[in-house]
């Protein structure tokens, strides 16, 4: 379908862009294109890789890696059961936990790179193909998150070649249904909201397929998708189970969410849905905007291609802006359909360009997209890693005898630059052999759910206060805004502050208690007297 347009369009243009399919990249020099442009992406982004996780839930995939439990959150809900044990299979092979996950996901952007650059160049041909693989391999948030061991960039790949099999789907009746089915199945497996989101897209290419093939494929999802659900649910304890624990962290997204009624949400979202955005393409956005009111509906007008794009794209953009978008990473679901329409801007703009220029133009946007990469983003991630040794080599120093952190809850409306803190997971991450409490202790009423609340040599679970400890002698805040539950005149200082983490210490007599939460309140109180006990 689309690539009968492509041609059609090339005639259109007087033939100055079209080529008789005899001087079409041979599929030898595409594929051999394809992985080199694959290999560079790994390569590239190998040199800028990061060594510790940066985020809460990245620091619970290291932990489900060395123990699968959705209850205890390692991972959280709904399970990213083949994303876990494909880092455990890495993690029998030798590698580290974190290391695991993040050759996950820097293979998962090399083969995004290549499969982009060989859609393009079944589309458009080798340069169509050059300018895609550009896009994709300096496209900020592929870079960003090809370099952190989370989902994101794996959800990038999956999206792109479930696209890319449902347009075979639709631009060949000899292909079957079944590949793009089990890619599905796989893409639930790594991230289960994905599956959901791709699905419309995949129904719609095979709406004009035979009952009997539209039941294989099916089947086939069924299949796929049973051979990870049945496992992740044993490893839960049980449907009743895992119901119950993903039904606490649903009904907390979903009573913030705009659907929900909570308006206040959807400005949140829309203007993080719009920087997100922003980031898969930069440079490259202009020439979408400026060719596409020109031009791009005359490349994209056959009837059914529009449709694709859309039902590929939008069921993700408007659950996003509606329920819930977290992380930026999330529009990685639809860097494909934002590579393949800014390939086909770029594509139609260097008809009237020369070789030369053309290689210019594609120059500026790999240079500006690759300098605000380097400047912003991978200077984050350094930052966010140097500020962690720092706290970790901090934290060394403390006895797990005489020692504890408590750490505190991000609070809506209050930004991290407002009030620089380590949050729980990363905390017992980099402290394992001291205790680690989120406080308040009772949390999960606040924000749903039963989630662990305090850690020990990498192992979480879930305490009731009131929490009496005794025998402690430091006491190590790692959130601020603690420092208003210690009672009046109780001496701290500050030990760290490097504008991403504060550190306060309190020094305590090991001889009292030390209760958190005592008697349900969500007070700290430094210490009592034992015949207070």
């Amino acid at each position: 379908m689309i690539k009968e347009l492509a041609e059609r369009q090339d005639s259109q243009n007087g033939g100055e862009n079209q080529q008789p399919r005899s001087s079409r990249p041979a599929a030898r020099s595409l594929v051999i294109f394809c992985v080199v442009a694959g290999l560079l992406a790994v390569a590239g982004r190998i040199l800028f890789r990061t060594h510790l996780p940066l985020t809460w839930d990245s620091v619970q995939f290291v932990l489900a890696v060395g123990h699968y439990d959705v209850t205890l959150h390692q991972p959280l809900p709904p399970g990213y059961f083949l994303y876990v044990y494909a880092a455990k299979l890495l993690a029998m092979l030798g590698l580290r936990p974190y290391l695991a996950l993040l050759v996950l996901s820097l293979c998962a952007g090399g083969l995004t790179v290549g499969l982009a650059a060989w859609w393009a160049g079944r589309l458009w041909g080798l340069r169509g193909g050059l300018v895609a693989a550009s896009l994709t391999l300096f496209s900020p948030l592929a870079w960003l998150y090809a370099t952190r061991g989370d989902t994101y960039a794996i959800s990038g790949f999956f999206a792109l070649l479930v696209g890319y099999l449902c347009w075979r789907i639709l631009s060949d009746p000899e292909q079957s249904v079944w590949p793009a089915a089990l890619a599905i199945g796989l893409a639930g497996g790594f991230r289960p909201t994905d599956a959901l989101l791709l699905a419309p897209v995949w129904l719609w290419a095979m709406r004009r397929r035979s009952w009997r093939q539209a039941a294989i494929g099916v089947m086939v999802f069924g299949l796929v998708t049973s051979a990870w659900v049945v496992p992740m649910l044993a490893a839960t304890g049980g449907v009743a189970r895992y119901q119950e624990v993903s039904a606490h962290l649903s009904r907390m997204l979903i009573d913030q969410a705009p659907i929900a009624g909570n308006l206040g949400m959807l400005g949140v979202f829309g203007w993080r849905l719009i920087s997100s955005a922003a980031g898969l393409l930069l440079a490259a956005w202009p020439l979408v905007v400026f060719v596409g009111r020109k031009q791009l509906p005359q490349v994209m007008d056959e009837p059914g291609a529009w449709p694709f794009f859309v039902i590929w794209s939008v069921p993700a953009i408007l659950f996003y802006l509606l329920v819930h978008l977290g992380q930026a990473g999330y529009l990685l679901i639809v860097l494909g359909p934002a590579v393949l329409l800014a390939t086909a801007a770029v594509i139609r703009l260097s008809d009237s360009l020369s070789f030369a220029q053309f290689v210019l133009l594609l120059l500026v946007i790999v240079v500006l997209n690759s300098a605000f990469t380097g400047s912003v983003l991978i200077g984050q991630n350094q930052r966010l890693e140097r500020s962690y040794v720092g706290i970790q080599q901090l934290l060394a120093g403390f006895s797990g005898t005489d020692s504890l952190v408590v750490t505190g809850l991000g609070v809506r409306g209050e930004s991290q630059a407002e009030h620089p803190m380590l949050n729980f997971r990363l905390a017992m991450y980099l402290a394992p052999h001291l205790p680690v409490y989120i406080f308040p202790i009772e949390w999960s009423g606040l924000y749903g759910g039963d989630p662990p609340n305090y850690a020990h040599q990498m192992k979480a679970q879930r305490v009731s206060p009131p929490v009496v400890c005794r025998g402690i002698r430091n006491l190590v805040l790692v959130d601020p805004r603690l420092r208003r539950y210690l009672p009046a005149g109780t001496p701290c200082r500050q030990i760290w502050n490097d504008g991403v983490v504060q550190v306060y210490l309190v020094e305590l007599d090991p001889a009292a208690l030390l209760r958190l939460g005592a008697d349900g309140r969500l007070v700290l109180t430094a210490a009592v007297p034992d015949d207070a006990e």
